[in-house]
């Protein structure tokens, strides 16, 4: 008798996690299916709360912005602002990848064979000139030859200085445009961060981004922009002769121009991102304490309270965040045509200097090469102004986050 109550026993214990199992799963199915439409309802109340709050945002000012960009539309898939917004929101950020890439390659290469002629046309002058200068008869050699040099220096300057002019007026339009694009964007910006509750941010933000927007914009295209003219028409008058020598000058302003672009950069992030954080991180702190006070000392629909909110904070931040990452992909399609032009010219005037230099004039070719130096403060200009724009919306998409 013992033995078969044993048995029974050992029967029971084996088939117990099974019975809890089936048990369970049956009455589990009610709950989970109550939890599942549950969920859904909450998904459809967050869609409902986003669409609202899209309606009564105005974005002419940067479908505007988008229309007048072809690199930009490339880069949208050929989707307004406002769509690209609400497909950022449904997960579908990076479906056009292959016709971004395309869009790039093309770029790039229209720009090479845009500057093939003026890169031919250098090269033939300059050779040209050179042979000629070797070719002159032995008496007054000295004066014909400072007359070729100075008309094929001449032809040369023209040549050049053309393009050079186009990337000034390239260089100008496009900080016009992020600027324009930071007027924009950044009201829309901040009047989400203050619908999550990122008063104390957005009182930071504020005066940062009218910082960047009007007095750092100004310094660059009316500060930098004339040193950066001035050191290149040094840079050509000190290769007009070997009487001339302008180099110790040309570089004071070239370091003046990197001192002001890296003073600006320590004021601006120090400003912006470290305040930012800290406003940030008391931002998050409030809106979770705001949460726990509603759901935790409103008697009786407290939690319903408590759900409302957050659906509202929720929606807020999704519609920030996509805001943000759109404009994001705005400003790439501004600065991509100019920085890549200014860079494949940058490269023309290397690789003209290095063929000029040991078959041609030796001061054509040190015009050349200085002024591909001169070039990349131009660029450096594009993307220090393009960083603090990043450098900004990425600190207010990440303020009082709630997801």
């Amino acid at each position: 008798m013992k033995k078969l109550t044993l048995a029974i026993a050992a029967i029971f214990l084996l088939l117990s996690p099974a019975i809890i199992l089936i048990s369970s799963a049956t009455t589990n199915q009610p709950v989970l299916a109550a939890s599942a439409a549950e969920d859904e309802s909450l998904e459809d109340q967050l869609d409902d709360s986003v669409n609202d709050q899209l309606g009564d945002l105005d974005f002419s000012e940067l479908e505007d912005i988008l229309n007048n960009s072809d690199q930009g539309q490339d880069l949208f898939g050929g989707m307004s602002f406002f769509d690209k917004i609400v497909a950022i929101i449904s997960g579908e950020f990076g479906e056009d990848s292959t016709s971004v890439w395309q869009a790039l390659l093309n770029l790039i290469f229209d720009n090479l064979l845009a500057f093939l002629p003026i890169i031919a046309t250098v090269i033939a002058v300059s050779i040209l000139g050179g042979m000629i200068q070797n070719l002159k008869p032995n008496l007054s050699g000295k004066s014909i030859g400072s007359v070729i040099h100075f008309v094929t220096y001449g032809v040369v300057i023209i040549l050049i200085f053309t393009i050079v002019m186009r990337m000034v007026s390239v260089t100008t339009n496009t900080i016009s445009s992020i600027k324009a694009q930071m007027d924009a964007v950044f009201p829309i910006l901040l009047t989400m961060l203050t619908a999550v509750g990122g008063s104390v941010s957005v009182s930071v933000y504020q005066p940062a981004m009218a910082l960047l927007s009007s007095l750092i914009i100004n310094v660059f295209t009316m500060v930098l922009m004339p040193i950066f003219l001035i050191s290149t028409v040094l840079s050509l008058v000190s290769n007009l002769s070997n009487n001339v020598k302008l180099d110790k000058f040309i570089s004071f302003l070239n370091s003046l121009f990197k001192w002001i672009v890296g003073l600006i950069f320590t004021i601006f992030i120090s400003f912006a991102a470290v305040q930012g954080i800290t406003a940030g991180s008391i931002d998050g702190l409030s809106i979770k304490t705001a949460k726990f006070a509603i759901k935790s000392y409103i008697p009786i629909v407290g939690s319903y309270i408590s759900d409302g909110f957050y659906i509202v904070l929720a929606s807020s931040s999704l519609i920030k965040n996509a805001v943000g990452a759109a404009g994001l992909l705005l400003l790439a399609g501004t600065i991509l045509s100019p920085i890549i032009e200014l860079v494949i010219f940058i490269l023309a005037l290397k690789l003209m200097a290095g063929i000029i230099e040991p078959l041609g004039d030796g001061k054509i070719a040190s015009f050349v090469s200085t002024l591909s130096k001169n070039m990349t403060l131009l660029v450096s200009m594009v993307a220090a102004v393009s960083f603090m724009y990043v450098l900004l919306t990425g600190l207010v998409m990440c303020s009082a986050n709630i997801l």
